[in-house]
C-alpha cells in the first residue's frame, strides 16, 4: 500500500551530522610543523638528505577516504625510504622493521608545539 504524503510530512528534517561519532572534522594543516619534521634525519636509515614529511596512513586504518592524514601524524623519511614504503605498503613496511611510527609522530608534534610556545 502506497501512502501519499502532503506538505509538512513530506519535508525531511535536516540531519545534524556533528552529533555522529564519525562527524567531519577540520583537518590539522601546519606547514611550519612539516618544515620542522624535515629538519630531522630519516626515521628509517638516518640519512639527512632529501628529507620528506611522510603522512602516516595507518592512523586512518589503512588510508583512503580521499583525504590525507592530518599534519600532526608525520615522520621524516629520506626520498629512497619514502618511495620504498609506498611501494611496499605502510603496514608491512613498519611491521617488518618492528617500528611504531605513531609514537615518533606524536613526540615530534609535542616537541614542535612546545617549541612554538617558547618562541611565541
Amino acid at each position: 500500500m502506497t501512502q501519499v504524503l502532503s506538505g509538512e510530512m513530506a519535508k525531511r528534517k535536516r540531519i545534524d551530522y556533528s552529533k555522529f561519532a564519525l562527524a567531519k572534522t577540520v583537518p590539522i594543516r601546519s606547514p611550519k610543523h612539516l618544515a620542522y619534521v624535515r629538519t630531522f634525519p630519516c626515521s628509517e636509515c638516518g640519512d639527512t638528505e632529501d628529507i620528506q614529511a611522510h603522512h602516516l596512513t595507518i592512523i586512518k586504518g589503512g588510508g583512503g577516504m580521499s583525504r590525507k592524514t592530518d599534519d600532526n601524524w608525520v615522520v621524516p623519511m629520506c626520498g629512497i625510504c619514502h618511495h620504498y614504503l609506498h611501494w611496499m605498503g605502510e603496514q608491512p613496511y613498519w611491521t617488518e622493521r618492528k617500528l611504531d611510527p605513531k609514537i615518533y609522530a606524536a613526540l615530534l608534534w609535542d616537541s614542535f608545539n612546545k617549541k612554538e610556545l617558547n618562541n611565541g
